[in-house]
């Protein structure tokens, strides 16, 4: 499978939902739990993957959170992230939030950069195979003793007509989401990716209020340290 040819269909997935939406932006989910709960553990600089509007940047700006960092692949995405931070950060923001594929974070920034790093609702935007070469790509650019916030789709919230993706773990094809493909991850499966990289601290099954179809919006909450 090709990863960048199925990471493109995400982009162009992405921008044109961030283009129907950019007036009322989504609130952000578990990160903001995860800052109150960790406090004083979480130290700069910090990177969120797949940035989105970037409201958990402000919100980590607003709170004195000044040496801070957001990649997304979507052209959108980044576009929202600098104008939200333009008038914090001025013309530095266009070096602190880039596009970019999660799979290639190296090839944004340096080995062993990053103190903190929030993931979040992006990692399964991919394939199994994808996730794996994700985590490594976190592990590479993540400092020693670094703190990882990830969240990531539960297998429970599969919806109906996802086709699962020959040769690729807990990954389905998604058509009425524009034939993206997707992970739904179980515990065993989540677990695998991470645990030869980093020490798992915390792992949870989290429901969201939003639904998908008839069954629970359910997501996994990880904290990494590596």
């Amino acid at each position: 499978m090709n990863l960048e040819k199925e990471h493109q269909r995400h982009r162009e997935m992405w921008d044109r939902v961030l283009s129907k939406r950019s007036e009322s932006p989504p609130k952000f989910r578990f990160q903001s739990d995860f800052y109150v709960r960790y406090g004083n553990k979480i130290m700069e600089p910090i990177l969120d993957i797949g940035c989105g509007n970037g409201e958990f940047l402000e919100f980590l700006l607003l709170e004195n959170r000044i040496d801070v960092y957001g990649i997304d692949i979507s052209d959108m995405a980044v576009d929202l992230t600098r104008n939200r931070l333009r008038p914090i950060l001025g013309d530095e923001v266009k070096s602190r939030v880039v596009r970019g594929d999660m799979i290639s974070l190296s090839d944004h920034y340096p080995a062993g950069y990053f103190r903190t790093m929030i993931c979040e609702g992006t990692l399964h935007q991919t394939t199994f195979t994808g996730a794996i070469l994700i985590a490594k790509q976190i592990h590479t650019v993540a400092s020693d003793h670094a703190l990882i916030y990830v969240s990531v789709r539960s297998d429970k919230t599969l919806p109906n007509g996802a086709v699962p993706v020959e040769n690729e773990r807990e990954t389905y094809r998604l058509e009425e989401e524009e034939g993206v493909v997707r992970c739904y991850f179980s515990k065993e499966g989540i677990v695998s990716v991470f645990k030869d990289l980093f020490s798992i601290l915390e792992i949870e099954e989290r429901e969201l209020l939003t639904r998908i179809g008839s069954k629970p919006y359910s997501m996994w909450i990880l904290v990494l340290r590596k």
